[in-house]
């Protein structure tokens, strides 16, 4: 009797072996909220933008599977540095400052920090800032950029949480001007946001996928060679002309 109980012991160690090492990884994988063209939820409630259809086309490409959670910017950060999810897809910028804690796929796209004011404002440089009210969104490249400003040029930083919010509030006069990601900017002018763009970008850089600094190191070679495909196969270059071409 004894024997026999060993003996499905061993089996079942054997099968749950198996599976472990037998079942296909399942990444997790945040991004942010309301953040067009890069990803948001159009008038059906569906999810869109670069970010969403280039990873649906880079895991087809790469053949592995991923769960999408929407957590926007902070909560990404926080569930990232914590172990809870696996990379974040969300424009990120690459600096030499995130490279000490994260790695980065190759770059799939550029953009730069802009100022955005209501489209009848007078305001034409950042010296017309003095004394205004001006919101960023926390924790970005950009806060830490607008943070150096607000000191020079001695105006008040308001910090939010949601891109859409910084823009609306602009448009409609509850702020008087916004620090964003210029094609953040650019695409919600061309859809018919009321503000205006009265300064050049600044702070040019390329963005990636990041995840902690050697940990998924698969998913990244994943990423980076299905982007070599997708840009050889025109598929990366359909994804962006459908969300910047307007």
């Amino acid at each position: 009797m004894k024997s026999i109980y060993n003996f499905l012991k061993i089996m079942l160690f054997i099968f749950c072996c198996f599976n472990t090492f037998g079942a296909e990884k399942v990444y997790k994988i945040v991004t942010d909220i309301n953040f067009p063209p890069f990803e948001f939820r159009d008038k059906n409630g569906n999810l869109k933008g670069i970010d969403i259809e280039l990873l649906e086309a880079l895991s087809k490409d790469q053949n592995f599977k991923y769960e999408l959670l929407e957590l926007g910017f902070y909560e990404s950060l926080k569930a990232l540095n914590s172990g809870e999810v696996d990379a974040i897809f969300s424009a990120m910028t690459i600096t030499e400052e995130r490279k000490e804690k994260y790695d980065f796929s190759s770059p799939y796209i550029e953009t730069g920090i802009v100022l955005a004011v209501e489209k009848n404002s007078p305001i034409k440089s950042y010296k017309d800032l003095k004394g205004k009210v001006v919101t960023v969104k926390r924790g970005t490249i950009g806060s830490e950029f607008v943070a150096e400003l607000a000191e020079k040029y001695k105006f008040q930083v308001m910090y939010l949480e949601d891109s859409l919010n910084l823009v609306n509030d602009v448009a409609t006069r509850l702020s008087d001007a916004c620090f964003e990601d210029s094609v953040f900017i650019k695409y919600n002018i061309a859809n018919g946001i009321n503000v205006k763009i009265p300064i050049k970008e600044e702070k040019i850089k390329e963005c990636g996928v990041m995840v902690l600094k050697g940990e998924n190191k698969e998913l990244i070679e994943k990423i980076n060679n299905g982007l070599v495909n997708l840009r050889a196969n025109g598929v990366y270059d359909k994804i962006i002309a459908k969300y910047l071409n307007n």
